[in-house]
């Protein structure tokens, strides 16, 4: 999904995708959280609301379900892959 910058120092990006009802949102921690069945209205508000921490944090993260959707760096992933394998092998 393409997140567009926004200017806040708690909310880095945020993307929409109106045909699944999604709202990803990329916070300065660096995590990316993709949320369930938003309106498309909540996204339009929080592209103009001037303190989008707080309006994520009382309008987004309290009324909808969401996931942790962050990228793991590919290191990170090579590791996870090589410790799957072993497991598997020893299994």
């Amino acid at each position: 999904m393409k997140r567009v910058p926004l200017q806040s120092r708690a909310v880095v990006s945020a993307g929409y995708d109106a045909e699944k009802c999604a709202l990803e949102i990329e916070f300065s921690s660096g995590r990316v959280y993709r949320f369930s069945n938003v309106p498309a209205a909540v996204y339009d508000w929080l592209l103009r609301v001037p303190n989008k921490g707080v309006y994520v944090t009382r309008s987004i993260t309290s009324q909808y379900a969401y996931e942790d959707v962050t990228a793991l760096p590919a290191t990170e992933e090579a590791t996870d892959l090589e410790a799957l394998l072993e497991r598997s092998l020893r299994s």
